[in-house]
């Protein structure tokens, strides 16, 4: 376990992508691909689909499965495509994430069972097994998601250990949103190796001098290259004035809604139930505001760039 994974180089900084709908609810593919599109051409490498800001765990099986055929069609290469994968069963997980990677996708995010509440590490270690077993020769780049607020489910550095000696081929990291820094330091201290990816943008930066290998964001659906900032190492205050108005109000509805005043299109606003909008004045506002402090921050750092090449 000394040599790095391939995946540590391969993430770097990946959007967490919001999923647009129809005015049906349906997944509006000319919007979701036109987005992925326009984030690949900046810092981002690798796009995330159906993640917890991309909404996937309201969206059917169905419904998502054709998101390599749409992706193509748009001129996004699968291996640009990172896919979230759900259970709670490890028989549906398995069979997704053989889909997923079969179809040449740069890796899955598999997220642990959410249902029966306080499962033992056993229990846990025993579903992932299952998973990949059932998704079999196929299995490869496996992100392991860590976001125990959801899910109820902690994955430690132990139970990534036991998972990387079973199958070694398999996991190629862990994206952590729990939030914990101790949780954090701990998984990057045992598995430095692997793509330790953050999820929680205001831990971003001393992560990745800590030596975490990127992150997977939803706050890169509107400010790549801020995210791109923090996986450098660099501290930017922005980041904390954007999560102080952002954590208020619930996150991916405001995400959402960020974009929408972003790129001027209210479709963005849209989500599924649970889920509800952000309609309000008092959440709607400090949605706008956070646009416009990304434009601002946009603008004086082009600003700064264009004076040092002078």
């Amino acid at each position: 376990m000394s040599d790095d994974h391939p995946m540590r180089e391969k993430i770097g900084v990946s959007a967490a992508l919001t999923t647009p709908f129809d005015d049906t609810g349906a997944i509006d593919w000319p919007r979701f691909t036109a987005h992925a599109k326009r984030l690949l051409q900046t810092d981002i490498r690798v796009v995330t689909a159906f993640g917890t800001t991309g909404e996937g765990v309201s969206i059917s099986a169905s419904a998502r499965a054709s998101l390599f055929e749409h992706a193509a069609g748009a001129g996004i290469e699968a291996g640009s495509l990172v896919e979230c994968v759900y259970g709670p069963s490890s028989q549906d997980a398995g069979d997704h994430a053989r889909r997923s990677l079969d179809a040449g996708c740069a890796g899955i995010l598999l997220t642990p069972p959410f249902y029966f509440k306080q499962p033992t590490e056993e229990g846990v270690y025993r579903w992932f097994a299952e998973v990949l077993e059932r998704a079999g020769s196929a299995s490869r780049d496996v992100i392991l998601y860590n976001i125990p607020g959801l899910t109820g489910v902690r994955i430690g550095p132990g139970l990534v250990t036991r998972l990387r000696l079973a199958f070694p081929q398999a996991i190629a990291g862990v994206k952590d949103s729990s939030g914990d820094w101790q949780q954090t330091a701990a998984l990057l201290a045992e598995h430095r190796d692997l793509a330790i990816l953050v999820g929680h943008e205001g831990d971003l930066a001393r992560a990745a001098r800590a030596g975490a290998s990127g992150s997977i964001s939803g706050l890169a659906n509107f400010a790549p290259e801020l995210i791109a900032k923090l996986v450098r190492g660099e501290d930017e205050l922005l980041i904390d004035n954007i999560l102080d108005r952002l954590l208020k109000l619930p996150v991916v509805p405001a995400v959402k809604a960020v974009l929408a005043a972003t790129t001027g299109d209210p479709a963005w606003s849209r989500v599924r139930a649970p889920l509800v909008p952000v309609q309000d004045t008092d959440g709607l506002r400090p949605c706008e505001e956070i646009s416009l402090l990304v434009q601002d921050w946009l603008a004086s750092a082009s600003g700064r760039t264009t004076q040092r090449a002078g």
